[in-house]
């Protein structure tokens, strides 16, 4: 298990779960879509905060990144 503090109030008596999430994006042309992915979600038994780590964020670029591949326009050979 990940090594991981409560950024509110320190305890290490918190676990990880994984959830699913989804967001808002746009290509590079403007035109907007959502991204559905799954994320890490920590939550604290002390406190009870929940929140998403660099994990999230790392996972959330890597889903944008794959969407943009999957929208781009084929590109027929010349």
């Amino acid at each position: 298990m990940h090594d991981n503090h409560c950024p509110k109030c320190g305890s290490s008596d918190v676990v990880a779960r994984t959830v699913s999430d989804q967001f808002r994006a746009a290509d590079p042309r403007g035109d907007t879509f959502e991204v559905a992915l799954q994320v890490l979600m920590w939550s604290c038994r002390a406190c009870n905060l929940c929140w998403q780590g660099q994990e999230a964020v790392a996972a959330m670029e890597t889903a944008y990144q794959n969407a943009l591949v999957k929208r781009s326009p084929i590109r027929s050979a010349a």
